[in-house]
């Protein structure tokens, strides 16, 4: 992926965005046309857990803008809010300018 700022994407079609992100992570176009399909089927589900009764169906977008420590991200979201991506992402786009979002983490411990 060369960069994750992405100015006026909101703008495009789906189709164009497609397109755009299937030259972006070196996917097919037809990877992410399959995310327009609606989801799992019933019977998927009943498989996957118990007391199944539907699916719930919410859009799936993409968080723009992201840098951590110095690599660009691309966020995938699902949420029914409006403005929540678009905040998200507003929010990225802020902290890049300032450098990017930095984070360590210890190696980890295990006890038992």
């Amino acid at each position: 992926m060369t960069s994750s700022r992405i100015p006026g994407f909101y703008k495009l079609s789906i189709e164009q965005r497609e397109r755009l992100l299937s030259e972006q992570l070196g996917l097919g176009v037809d990877a992410l046309a399959a995310l327009g399909q609606g989801g799992i089927s019933l019977d998927v589900a009943d498989k996957m857990i118990e007391n199944v009764i539907g699916v719930f169906a919410l859009p799936f977008a993409v968080g723009l803008n992201l840098q951590l420590n110095g690599k660009d991200y691309l966020v995938p979201m699902v949420v029914e809010e409006p403005s929540v991506v678009a905040a998200a992402s507003n929010a990225s786009r802020m902290v890049r300018e300032g450098g990017g979002f930095t984070a360590e983490s210890d190696d980890p411990v295990m006890i038992s």
